[in-house]
């Protein structure tokens, strides 16, 4: 098969409404910088099998992890520490116009220094990690189109960047879900330090009664702060962990187990069977995460796709279900099965509509499957790559 028909296929069938955002570019950039430095650039990624074992990498990972939490924590509490600080010591000496200049100043200085700090300690944390698993190039070898590769990825992890609105193949993973769902999600994701510190200063308050005791509540927002930021330091290496073993089972899929001898004994139906798999699962999942977006695009590239067709229509595959043979059948199951835990979860719309094609084996698929999305979090890779298994057996 052509690289260059492959890449064309690619470009012809991708749209990304918006370009990569002034943090996006920034985050590669010092990714790049950071794999210059270490002499990383050049390497080539680790096959899964050559990677240590799984309590070693899971070991290593949560090392990792709870350093980044550590100083995210540190960094959270300092800087709102100096600036309840300034407010305790300056607040009944001052006038209100110098007060609130110094008042202003200090908050804005503080919130700057915290923001860059935790950018700092996100891109440095999902680097450590990348090296860890043999994603440590940077080579211009992207696997999705659009040129979004690695560092990309990472870069939106540890900077919390929301990946961007992309349509391939016509598939649109978020037609399910209302606008007025996401601006919600978006506006309280924005509002989440500052909804969680008021929250418990105003039950403390209730609970603690007026006076003194009152005005040193405000004092509990230096640890709020702190957990806060050590939170989102876990949540970004856990997403990081996600999408690096993510792209290591997409390749393991398509290289390793879909290899030409294998494709060459499925019917047409079942190779369109299995492109519609991964897009039924995407819209399910209601999101447009890179790992499932990657095993499409490698899927689509292994298998003939038309981008007239609509492949996410989830009546449709149950239909291609029961016009394929069996062994088709439990193949497709499989494919199925293991795209539902690429984002290492399971939806409502998952939960609810799978079994629809599982049927009689619902049971077994389901419990591979949250075996599986929890392999994936918890980074025990050579146990997700076992999950992964296609053939023609049912479960």
């Amino acid at each position: 098969m052509s690289t260059t028909g492959d890449e064309t296929n690619a470009t012809s069938t991708f749209q990304r409404e918006e370009e990569p955002g002034l943090l996006e570019r920034i985050g590669v950039k010092y990714y790049q910088y950071l794999s210059e430095k270490y002499g990383t650039s050049g390497l080539q990624n680790v096959d899964i099998d050559d990677l240590p074992p799984d309590n070693t990498l899971t070991s290593l990972a949560s090392n990792i992890t709870a350093f980044a939490a550590v100083i995210g924590f540190g960094i959270g509490g300092l800087t709102t520490f100096v600036t309840i600080w300034v407010e305790w010591t300056y607040r009944a000496d001052m006038d209100n116009v110098p007060y609130y200049l110094l008042y202003g100043s200090t908050l804005i200085v503080m919130l700057a220094l915290e923001m860059a700090v935790l950018f700092w300690l996100g891109l440095k944390t999902v680097y450590s990690l990348a090296c860890l698993t043999g994603h440590n190039q940077t080579s211009p070898d992207n696997f999705l189109p659009g040129n979004d590769a690695v560092p990309n990825l990472l870069a939106r992890a540890a900077l919390e960047v929301p990946d961007p609105v992309i349509r391939y193949l016509g598939i649109d993973p978020i037609k399910h879900l209302s606008k007025s769902k996401l601006l919600f999600v978006a506006v309280l994701y924005k509002a989440k330090v500052v909804l969680s510190t008021a929250l418990v200063k105003f039950v403390l308050v209730r609970s603690l009664g007026k006076g003194e005791l009152r005005i040193a509540l405000s004092w509990i927002g230096v640890p709020i702060t702190g957990l806060w930021d050590a939170f989102t330091l876990y949540k970004v290496a856990r997403e990081a962990r996600l999408r690096l073993f993510g792209n290591k089972l997409a390749e393991y899929i398509v290289n390793q187990l879909l290899t030409d001898e294998f494709v060459e004994q499925l019917s047409p139906k079942c190779r369109e069977g299995a492109i519609r798999a991964v897009a039924t699962v995407m819209v399910f999942a209601e999101n447009y995460h890179p790992n499932m977006l990657m095993l499409l695009v490698k899927l689509s590239k292994k298998f003939p796709s038309d981008a007239h067709c609509e492949y996410d229509n989830w009546h449709d595959f149950l239909a291609l279900l029961e016009q394929v043979d069996a062994d088709e059948r439990y193949f497709l199951l499989d494919l199925l099965c293991v795209s539902a835990a690429f984002d290492g979860r399971l939806s409502r719309l998952e939960r609810h509509h799978l079994p629809e094609a599982f049927k009689e084996f619902t049971e077994l698929y389901m419990t591979r499957c949250e075996a599986l999305s929890k392999q994936l979090m918890n980074g025990q890779l050579h146990a997700a790559k076992a999950s992964c298994k296609l053939d023609f057996l049912p479960g």
